[in-house]
């Protein structure tokens, strides 16, 4: 019998990050074990020259912790195979991404048993290990196992792994142990093997004693709260013009104001046609291309920005469609919920398709406005406990390379963004409620108080999912007016977006990827680009109001009709989570290799 005391050792909170780097081209090196061999594979040996970084984090004298990474090949059939009642041992076999990620796993835990702090503190974890909650959740539900979890597309999305991560947060509940969010790249930042704890121990403190005065306060009960991206240097005088400032400043990303310039296209166009498109060295054409070309007047009208500072003079810009750059929490910095928020809500893990926002912005919105959160003496006196986002910790994450920009924004980015903005008009009644009110003009300090705080929201989405979740019911008729409510607020909305984007032009008519793309006119500068690139709604002029989703671009119909559903759909998930969250918290503590009291062998 295993003492499971004999190796404890203190956790003062847990760190949870979805490991991507590099996963696809690592999956096609290794071949289902007839190419590469794991330990040679590049992303596998970049995390491998961090780890060492990672235990001198964890390992801070009276800010001890634990890190949970999860590697998610094979998560989609995994979710299949247990709808179909197959066992670990069937869906390992019939499963290449499984096998990678299971020969990944092993080769990690070999190596984490070289060093006896990595290996009490750092837990790799793949969908196998999580077999004996699914596979009990599937006895409960199997045919919306997959919905719920992942949505109806053959890949995971980028919110997808967060269910992961609210199972973790389920199975440490009256620790008092915070769990804290990070995209891997915010984790492995640097470039740097030699960092010392990662640079991130001063961010962990102050992250820890934000967790501990929301505890201590007992007016405090639900409350979701991160860190904040660096735009230090967008707050200099004179504030920084340089596109790379910019670019990692805000969760929301600054490309869509990129201007199209008819020349720079054509010399970027003309470098990739003599220059190796395989290489990976250095910046790529585009990505000079957008440092060439950055407009700073244009980038602080895309986030609304007053002109030389980062304020607003009014709602303007992405804010009055969707999160507040300064305000919004965001997903993957730090961020930390309550226990009553991982109750109440499950994660926005059943979108079939990216949805800007889905797990940060939108998830906090839905919150409040289905009055989980703080009240409104405690948001008016003390800050400290208050706003979400914590200006004092700042973090910096690492952008990707873009080798096609035109691509990644007009057919990825663009549409990405389109969906959050939809889903921000069905939870949030008004725009002014994402800002703090020490930041708003007299008149709009008064109006913001003035909004209701307290009974039903006046927002579609939570409005409907609060009776839901009261009557424990969605029952045909309800989901068929909400379905209209929905389709007529996006509507509504893509309106506005349309409006909004097309205007973006600088003073001499100059466009933007945004401009172009909400004007359809694409083909005049990107023929070769379809779908979803060719923009909101060939066909339609822009003096004219989009009243049917007919009208939109094809692919984007279809995404519509998906986003309608989904929303749909969550509202049966939410319903359906107190029985989910039952069954995670059911198993025996110490059998999931997430528990604390996972036995170290």
């Amino acid at each position: 019998m295993i003492d499971k005391r004999a190796d404890a050792f203190p956790v003062k909170y847990v760190l949870y990050a979805h490991y991507g780097r590099q996963e696809k081209a690592d999956l096609d090196q290794w071949n289902d074990g007839k190419g590469t061999d794991v330990r040679d594979l590049p992303g596998i040996g970049f995390l491998i020259s961090r780890l060492r970084a990672l235990r001198d984090l964890l390992t801070a004298p009276r800010f001890e912790g634990l890190a949970v990474l999860f590697y998610a090949p094979g998560l989609p059939e995994f979710f299949d195979g247990i709808a179909e009642g197959e066992k670990r041992e069937e869906l390992l076999r019939e499963c290449t991404r499984l096998r990678f990620a299971e020969a990944v796993s092993s080769y990690i835990d070999k190596t984490l048993a070289l060093d006896d702090q990595m290996r009490r503190r750092i837990r790799f974890v793949t969908a196998l290990d999580l077999y004996g909650i699914f596979a009990r959740v599937k006895d409960v539900e199997a045919d919306n196992l997959r919905w719920w979890f992942i949505g109806q597309s053959e890949g995971i999305h980028y919110d997808t792994p967060k269910i992961v991560e609210a199972f973790v947060r389920l199975r440490l509940l009256g620790n008092g142990i915070p769990v804290f969010r990070l995209d891997w790249d915010v984790l492995f930042s640097s470039e740097e093997k030699t960092v010392s704890d990662l640079g991130l121990s001063d961010a962990v403190k102050k992250c820890l004693q934000a967790y501990r005065l929301r505890l201590k306060d007992p007016s405090v009960a639900t409350f979701l709260f991160s860190a904040s991206y660096d735009s230090g240097r967008l707050s200099t005088s004179p504030p920084s013009k340089r596109f790379e400032d910019w670019r990692g400043a805000f969760a929301t990303r600054v490309f869509p104001a990129l201007p199209i310039v008819q020349e720079w296209v054509d010399r970027t166009r003309a470098e990739l046609n003599e220059s190796d498109r395989t290489t990976t060295l250095g910046p790529s054409p585009w990505e000079k291309y957008a440092v060439y070309t950055f407009s700073e007047p244009l980038a602080r009208r895309f986030y609304g920005f007053s002109p030389n500072s980062l304020s607003y003079d009014d709602v303007n810009g992405i804010v009055r469609i969707g999160a507040h750059p300064l305000v919004s929490v965001i997903s993957g910095a730090f961020f930390c919920f309550s226990d009553g928020a991982i109750l109440d809500l499950p994660p926005f893990s059943n979108f079939s398709i990216n949805v800007s926002w889905i797990d940060d912005h939108l998830k906090y919105c839905l919150h409040r406005e289905l009055r989980h959160l703080t009240s409104d003496d405690l948001e008016l006196s003390d800050p400290e406990l208050s706003d979400a986002k914590i200006d004092k910790v700042m973090l910096t994450k690492a952008r990707g390379r873009i080798d096609d920009l035109p691509k990644y924004v007009l057919s990825d980015y663009l549409p990405t963004l389109l969906w959050g903005t939809v889903l921000d008009c069905w939870i949030t009644p008004d725009p002014l409620l994402k800002f703090r009110p020490e930041n708003l003009s007299d008149d709009q300090r008064d109006r913001w108080g003035k909004i209701p705080r307290r009974g039903t929201s006046e927002a579609v989405l939570p409005e409907f999912l609060q009776r839901a979740a009261v009557t424990g019911k969605f029952p045909f008729g309800e989901r068929y007016k909400l379905k209209k409510l929905l389709i007529k607020q996006a509507l509504e909305r893509i309106n506005g977006v349309r409006r909004l984007w097309a205007k973006l032009i600088d003073e001499q008519g100059q466009e933007t990827f945004a401009s172009i793309w909400a004007k359809a006119s694409v083909d005049d500068y990107f023929p070769d680009l379809k779908g979803r690139a060719e923009g909101i709604a060939p066909g339609t002029p822009l003096a004219e109001r989009i009243d049917d989703p007919s009208q939109l671009n094809r692919a984007l119909r279809g995404d519509f009709d998906q986003v309608i559903e989904d929303t749909l759909q969550y509202v049966d998930w939410t319903i359906h989570w107190p029985g989910i969250v039952r069954i995670v918290r059911s198993i025996e503590q110490g059998t999931i290799r997430t528990d604390l009291g996972w036995p170290l062998l």
